[in-house]
């Protein structure tokens, strides 16, 4: 009798477990059927993901015919700080065109969910054709086969399979919208701490950094001629003069630490700099303390008093229209054109302070595409800055904060509103 009362109790749960497994596997998916296709951006958008390109689709079967989701997974789970390493955990509907899928379980590299938009088309070529080339640590196999001979500056020309394979990884996670933007300034970049006083003298542990992250593309004595660099269209940084672009202190001075921080941390979008948020803050701190050893400008100068952006105004179409008269009047239209898609008549001529070509910014492809960064206050220190190094100048000394905030509602204007961050406290 006892065993007949077992019987039926496990009976009675393997019903409720095969009837659980039904609802959950079977049911719920296909309740929640018409939010297959959709995903929900940052902002709370609800979009509609969009399919492959047929190259980003060639790309994906170069994907999967090459074995790169042997190591790589495309799933982020919201647990452990994955978040936080890759970016917003994943949604259905970012799967949607993806047939097989490639969740994948192992992750011997990094998960690429979010990989598109994360550093530019050139690092990818590079890192195809030699992975320790850009990361000496690397065990990912090389791909010479995906490239057909050289060009005349030595530079593997990519075949088409390797341009639709790039294509594809430039895909992944972007059908969540710019997130990357809100993402890092959320998690990064809003609050540049201090740099700690335990790790002034971190010169060592920095150079270890170096070797494993940046030695590829800037090279081992900091002559931005790493490996990399033959695949590059914007050439790396050369840490030995000591001029950066990037700052927020005046024309010909010296960086910050945080200025350099905040460089490491988000990355330089347009160009192959990755953000490197998913280094530890210490790591970041310990690479700067090394990167300023390539310069004697760290150890004579100090930098210049940090520039003041005062809040923003409104940005009205009276701005707007201010804005038009100071770009006519500084002369903004000669690199960057007159419907500020960087098409100006001196655009084609422009050197870098190392004789590399430089292109001027396209304005119309928005924050989402500026160096300085996605914000209207970004803009505005570049203004006020200038980018040392190439030949943006400088305004600080023509333009009053007024007019430089004219300029930069009007430079706003060329390119897509919603692409640029609307912070709610100053930078």
């Amino acid at each position: 009798m006892q065993n007949k009362r077992i019987d039926t109790f496990i009976m009675f749960m393997a019903v409720v477990f095969m009837g659980s497994a039904v609802i959950i596997m079977g049911l719920l998916p296909w309740l929640g059927r018409e939010h297959a296709t959709t995903v929900v951006t940052m902002d709370g958008k609800v979009v509609q993901a969009q399919p492959y390109t047929p190259l980003e689709a060639r790309g994906r079967k170069v994907y999967i015919r090459e074995g790169c989701w042997y190591c790589h997974s495309q799933y982020v789970r919201p647990v452990t700080g994955e978040d936080r390493r890759w970016g917003p955990p994943s949604q259905e509907g970012e799967y949607a065109f993806d047939v097989p899928h490639m969740f994948g379980t192992r992750r011997i590299g990094p998960d690429l969910t979010r990989e598109g938009g994360r550093v530019h088309d050139d690092w990818h070529f590079a890192h195809h054709f030699d992975p320790r080339m850009v990361v000496p640590d690397s065990i990912m196999p090389r791909f010479p086969w995906l490239y057909n001979g050289v060009d005349a500056n030595g530079k593997p020309i990519p075949t088409e399979d390797a341009t639709a394979l790039v294509a594809y990884i430039q895909k992944l996670g972007t059908n969540l919208g710019p997130w990357r933007k809100n993402f890092l300034y959320v998690t990064a970049g809003s609050s540049i701490p201090f740099v700690p006083a335990a790790i002034e003298d971190g010169v060592q542990e920095g150079k270890k950094v170096f070797v494993r992250r940046c030695i590829g593309c800037h090279g081992e004595t900091g002559n931005g001629q790493g490996p990399v660099a033959v695949f590059l269209t914007t050439k790396p940084r050369i840490f030995k003069d000591g001029i950066f672009k990037l700052r927020s202190t005046p024309s010909g001075s010296i960086p910050t630490d945080a200025d350099l921080y905040r460089t490491i941390t988000m990355g330089i979008r347009g160009t192959a700099m990755p953000n490197w948020h998913e280094l530890t803050e210490e790591d970041r701190w310990f690479v700067i303390q090394y990167i300023k050893t390539f310069s004697d400008r760290f150890k004579d100068e100090t930098p210049g008093d940090v520039i003041v952006i005062p809040p923003e105004p409104p940005n009205t179409p009276e701005a707007v229209a201010r804005g038009k008269i100071v770009y006519d009047q500084m002369k903004c239209a000669e690199c960057h054109g007159v419907d500020g898609r960087g098409n100006g008549p001196s655009a084609s001529t422009l050197r870098d302070n190392w004789g590399n070509p430089i292109a001027p910014r396209d304005f119309t492809h928005g924050g989402n595409d500026m160096k300085s960064g996605p914000a209207p206050q970004d803009l505005y220190k570049a203004f006020s800055t200038g980018m040392d190094g190439t030949p943006m100048p400088s305004y600080a000394d023509f333009l009053n904060p007024d007019q430089r905030w004219d300029l930069v509602h009007y430079v706003m204007s060329f390119g897509p509103p919603d692409t640029y961050l609307i912070l709610t406290k100053p930078q």
